[in-house]
């Protein structure tokens, strides 16, 4: 039987947690790249029912547990991270935008909607120190990812004046 995301999840957070650590030059950049599919993976899968947890011998809950991780993960990366890490990490979200954008036929329950991330406040702080701490390129991924998590984001009222002023900025990056 094959295994679905829910349950790799562990595995895959701890697998970006030592790709993040690793000190060989391009290895979390690689293991930030490695995410991006699986999460898309993921996204494509409907939410678990308590047969499937108990099918798969998962807690209920486990999966969010582990997706928000994941997410937190990827914030702390952007973050922290130098700009090839930031671009990646932006790389991730866009990617999984396009391929949500893909499936309008259907409302979106994915790992990245409100319902599902726990910790969206938490999220939108990390990468909002950035947009305040860093240059223009970091602003503007910041405002990227801030788009990419429109379905919480929208709600933040500090999110939206951030978005807003940003338009009357004279960087055109930042604009844009």
């Amino acid at each position: 039987m094959e295994r679905i995301s829910a349950a790799c999840a562990m595995e895959w957070s701890i697998e970006l947690e030592k790709g993040l650590r690793s000190k060989k030059p391009g290895r979390s950049v690689e293991a930030i790249l490695e995410i991006g599919p699986r999460l898309e993976q993921w996204n494509a899968e409907p939410q678990l029912t308590m047969a499937a947890y108990n099918m798969y011998g998962l807690i209920p809950g486990e999966d969010r547990l582990f997706a928000n991780t994941i997410l937190l993960r990827l914030a702390d990366a952007f973050r922290l991270g130098d700009k090839h890490t930031r671009l990646s990490v932006v790389k991730v979200f866009l990617s999984e935008v396009r391929h949500r954008n893909n499936q309008k036929s259907r409302p979106y329950s994915g790992i990245l909607s409100k319902l599902r991330v726990d910790n969206h406040l938490e999220l939108l702080r990390r990468v909002k120190l950035v947009f305040y701490s860093g240059d223009v390129e970091s602003r503007a991924f910041s405002l990227v990812l801030f788009g990419c998590w429109a379905h919480f984001s929208k709600d933040s009222p500090d999110i939206r004046y951030l978005i807003l002023s940003s338009l009357v900025s004279s960087h055109v990056l930042e604009v844009r």
